[in-house]
């Protein structure tokens, strides 16, 4: 190896690790957003917090995943999130398509939510353009 070919890898590298720490921050940024703005995630992600020393994005989400199609079924908490809060947030955040913050939607939100024959099947018909095209992708074989 020559020493140009060791620092184009530092430097892919770098950009790499770069590029990893810019979609952790939009992860994390995108959860602390949800729970400001829609109510009746503050103990769950109070909770999350304490357990996990800090915010792990994916497996938040699976808890945002479970009460979003729970309030969905009516069987959520009274104080819990409301359903169309949650994906009128997420839509939004979907249309943004920031780093980091895409890839939990995708990969924690829309591909947990439910299959045919589930529970809280139907709430993917609730879901505006953006989430909708991105769902699509996952699951080409849904019916419009």
């Amino acid at each position: 190896m020559t020493a140009g070919g060791d620092g184009n890898r530092e430097k892919h590298e770098a950009y790499g690790a770069r590029e990893a720490n810019e979609n952790a921050v939009g992860g994390v940024r995108l959860v602390e957003d949800l729970v400001a703005q829609v109510p009746g995630f503050d103990d769950a992600y109070e909770c999350h917090v304490f357990n996990e020393h800090g915010v792990l994005p994916h497996l938040f989400f699976w808890d945002v995943v479970q009460d979003t199609v729970r309030s969905y079924l009516g069987e959520g908490e009274p104080d819990g999130a409301d359903w169309r809060r949650v994906l009128a947030f997420l839509e939004e955040e979907t249309r943004r398509c920031a780093p980091g913050a895409i890839e939990v939607i995708v990969t924690s939100f829309l591909d947990d939510l439910p299959y045919m024959g589930e529970p809280g099947y139907g709430i993917e018909a609730r879901l505006g353009p953006a989430m909708k095209e991105r769902y699509l992708q996952l699951r080409p074989w849904y019916e419009v």
